[in-house]
């Protein structure tokens, strides 16, 4: 507990993790502002870019948290320092993917929050909603005042309190905007968000959380790069698994080897599925999050053989 409480400590204090949280949420949020030629379909662009942008964004944060918390530290010498003491190398390693994981679940959240709110903000057609968008810039602002302040009265760390304030004062503009109509009444709580996509923003948070232990399993090895080149290249082979090899898996031995072994994320992206006033059911999410799991499970265990078995200097 103490290794993956600092771990995602350290990970919270790296400036890439809060500039890419911070930088998304605004995305997010200015998508409703900037895009045109929607069609009338605004809700569904801004819905779909964002659950994208959600997934990509936890893409490159994973690969990223994985290599400055792992690979940084064995190049540092820390880990030997660590392993030292009695602490066994998979209870480090899986304590290192805990924290990791902490940090890209509280992530994830906050992107689902912002989808939610953005949705709503693009909800009618060529109208667009203040009372949702106004609070949820505030609160991406607020957090670099409140984290500068803190800084600068108290001299503690910008970037861990900025990122902690950014997930509050977005919580906060969740809980306000989910209370109030388009004209600024009072209404039940959520009411104009659109709960289909709870589901969907799930499904991409169990494909990020499969996506950092691919990257702490690299991470033994490899530094942020690679790592995130490597990351990219089983993104992009899982989208097309299904038509690369798919077809053949039951006529071919190696094409049905690859797609057993190939990560289908094609399992994970089903946003296609709220068209109209379609659902995605929840026992689906709990098919695709045991499927997650039992992948996640192998990819951790080939980590901690890869690291049971490397040389840590000091």
């Amino acid at each position: 507990m103490t290794i993956a409480r600092l771990t995602a400590l350290e990970a919270i204090r790296q400036p890439l993790a809060f500039l890419l949280f911070a930088s998304v949420l605004m995305l997010i949020a200015l998508m409703p502002l900037i895009l045109s030629h929607t069609l009338g379909e605004s809700a569904i662009f801004v819905r779909n870019g964002a659950l994208a942008l959600m997934w990509v964004s936890g893409l490159v944060l994973g690969a990223h948290l994985a290599c400055a918390s792992l690979f940084s530290e064995i190049r540092r010498g820390t880990v030997s320092a660590v392993l030292s003491k009695p602490i066994q190398r998979p209870l480090f390693f899986m304590a290192k993917f805990a924290g990791i994981a902490a940090v890209m679940l509280a992530f994830a959240a906050g992107l689902l929050m912002a989808v939610l709110i953005s949705a709503r903000t693009a909800r009618q057609a060529y109208i667009v909603d203040w009372w949702s968008a106004w609070p949820f810039i505030a609160a991406i602002v607020g957090a670099f005042i409140g984290g500068g302040l803190i800084n600068f009265f108290l001299r503690r760390p910008f970037v861990s309190n900025a990122f902690a304030w950014l997930f509050l004062l977005l919580t906060l503009a969740f809980l306000f905007v989910g209370f109030v109509d388009d004209h600024g009444s009072l209404t039940v709580f959520g009411a104009l968000y659109d709960f289909r996509i709870l589901p969907a923003g799930l499904l991409i948070t169990l494909a990020v959380l499969v996506l950092a232990a691919i990257s702490v399993a690299l991470a033994t090895r490899l530094k942020t790069i690679p790592t995130l080149s490597i990351c990219g290249g089983v993104f992009l082979l899982g989208l097309l698994s299904d038509y690369y090899f798919g077809r053949w898996a039951e006529t071919h031995g190696l094409a049905s080897f690859l797609y057993r072994v190939t990560p289908n994320w094609q399992h994970f992206w089903v946003v296609d599925a709220l068209a109209g006033d379609g659902l995605i059911p929840y026992s689906y999410v709990g098919l695709s999050a045991a499927y997650a799991l039992l992948y996640l499970s192998g990819v951790l265990l080939i980590g901690m053989v890869a690291f049971q078995r490397m040389e840590v200097q000091a």
